[in-house]
Formats: C-alpha cells, sequence, structure tokens
C-alpha cells in the first residue's frame, strides 16, 4: 500500500510541475497567433476614393446612388481619382465600369471630352443607319462615310469620339436617323459641314 501511494504522490508532483510549463506554452502560442493575424490584417487607415456601387456600362450617368466613398491603401490609390460623391455624380463615363472599381477623372467622358486649352469640337451628326448606330456608345472612336450622288462613297472624318447618343423624343421621325454628337478637329467639323444633307454612316474603329 505504501508503494502504491508513493507512486501516486510522485505522479500528482509530476503533473504540478509540468501544468505550469502547458500553461506558458499555450500562452506563447496564443500570442504567436495574435501576431499573426494582427500582421495580416490590413490597415484600416487610407484615402477616401469614389468607386462604383454597381456595374456601370459606357456612356452611363452617374447617379449619388451609382457612386460610394470607400477606404482604399493610399499605396493603392489611383491617379485622378474623386474624393467626393458630388464631384462625380451628374458625369457620364467613357468605359465600362464594374462594381467596386474606382472612378477617375480618364474614365469619365466629360472630363476627358473637351480638356482645358484643347482646339477640339463637339458637333452633331445625323447617322442614316438608325439600327447601326444602336450599336454606339459614348467613348467609341468612328469613321464617317458618306454616298456620293454619283456613287460611290467617300471618307468624311477618319476618326471621331463620339461623346453623346441623342435620345430620339416624340416628335422625330422614325426615318430622320440618329443624331451623335462627336469630339472632332476643326478641320473635321469644316469637311462634315460640307457633306451636309447627304447620308452619312460610319464603322467603329477597334480601341
Amino acid at each position: 500500500m505504501r508503494i502504491v501511494q508513493r507512486v501516486r504522490e510522485l505522479s500528482m508532483l509530476r503533473t504540478t510541475r509540468i501544468r505550469p510549463q502547458r500553461i506558458i506554452a499555450a500562452l506563447c502560442f496564443a500570442f504567436a497567433c495574435a501576431l499573426v493575424v494582427w500582421a495580416l490584417t490590413p490597415s484600416q487607415g487610407g484615402t477616401p476614393v469614389v468607386v462604383a456601387n454597381r456595374n456601370l456600362p459606357p456612356g452611363a450617368q452617374l447617379r449619388e446612388q451609382d457612386l460610394v466613398v470607400v477606404d482604399f491603401p493610399t499605396a493603392l490609390v489611383p491617379d485622378q481619382t474623386f474624393t467626393s460623391v458630388d464631384d462625380a455624380a451628374d458625369k457620364r463615363t467613357s468605359a465600362g465600369l464594374s462594381k467596386g472599381s474606382p472612378v477617375t477623372r480618364s474614365t469619365l467622358l466629360d472630363e476627358q471630352a473637351l480638356p482645358a486649352g484643347s482646339s477640339d469640337l463637339i458637333m452633331p451628326v445625323r447617322l442614316v443607319d438608325d439600327a447601326a448606330a444602336s450599336l454606339l456608345q459614348p467613348g467609341q472612336r468612328i469613321r464617317l462615310f458618306s454616298s456620293l450622288p454619283e456613287g460611290g462613297s467617300e471618307v468624311v472624318a477618319d476618326e471621331v469620339t463620339i461623346a453623346r447618343v441623342i435620345v430620339k423624343q416624340d416628335g422625330i421621325a422614325v426615318d430622320s436617323g440618329q443624331i451623335v454628337s462627336v469630339i472632332l478637329s476643326s478641320e473635321d467639323a469644316g469637311r462634315i459641314a460640307e457633306f451636309t444633307g447627304l447620308p452619312i454612316s460610319f464603322a467603329i474603329l477597334p480601341r
């Protein structure tokens, strides 16, 4: 009986000695885990940036509900971003934006249409083919052609940029053609004026 009692005393003594070591090991492990989590957690600080709140097609007019301000890591903030929804609202996109994409001045047609000091013009052009014109979106580059009275066709303008596709209102005849406003040089504007009254068609240029 004394031997059994001695064995029990030794077992309890070992358990008492080991228990603090286990506690210390557990604390060290917990501290190491917390350190790893802290290192991998992105900083909550950053720069406010306006981003798209939903997928937006080219030529979309931005509304306040289409935009939201989020904090971006300062090192990842793109150039020419907006920090306020009011500054970007009511402008039009020149390209499609996916949800969460930063809204920059280079992605807005209003900002790139006629930069300060530009000699370009914005001019309305009537396109003869309504069905084909339904493919057009702001920001696209197109080439303009005209059918000649004596036959054949001629390039009217080698390259212009769509600024806006005019939505037809009540009272406009169905066969009157689609009106678009385009960004072009003063030379191209003068040449298009020479073809007033003639049917004008287009080809979409690759991006």
